[in-house]
């Protein structure tokens, strides 16, 4: 029985005392509690984006890589061995050049090359996800063989005009 009476103390006086530090506090106002709103700053050290790109454009884009890599920012994006944290201009982190190559790569896809695809079904820009889809390091795509005599029909080459 008195070691009820113990165990019964510590709760009573465990949630009068939680009750009383809550009632305590003065609540945060909006402004305390949200994240500081306004554009972020420009970002430094761009050498695949466009120059003019906001620190929101940024933002927005390195959330997309994110998704399609499947991958947080420290894959491509050095830290700061002082403060812990990602050093975002730094070069420090060998993928990050990479990454830079596979960016200007998707670009040269879709501005010259699916440009000139007049009868493309889609007209949906290729991005990092349609060859990594969620993987830093995707699979390779390697075809079935095909078995002998099983092959596509060749493609006929239109009939030629006679000369008139």
């Amino acid at each position: 029985m008195n070691r009820f009476r113990r165990c019964s103390f510590v709760v009573v006086c465990f949630v009068s005392l939680s009750a009383h530090l809550t009632f305590a506090q003065e609540p945060l106002t909006p402004a305390q509690n949200a994240r500081p709103r306004g554009p972020r700053p420009n970002p430094t050290n761009i050498k695949a984006l466009p120059k003019n790109i906001t620190g929101d454009e940024v933002i927005k884009l390195m959330r997309q890589y994110e998704g399609d890599l499947g991958a947080d920012c420290e894959y491509c994006h050095a830290r700061n061995p002082e403060t812990k944290r990602n050093d975002f201009p730094s070069d420090a982190n060998p993928v990050k050049e990479k990454a830079r190559i596979m960016i200007r790569m998707t670009d040269d896809l879709n501005g010259k090359y699916l440009a000139q695809l007049s009868d493309r079904k889609s007209t949906d820009p290729i991005t990092c996800g349609t060859c990594h889809r969620g993987m830093a390091r995707p699979e390779v795509f390697v075809p079935k063989p095909r078995e002998p005599g099983n092959r596509p029909p060749a493609a006929t080459p239109p009939a030629a005009t006679p000369p008139q």
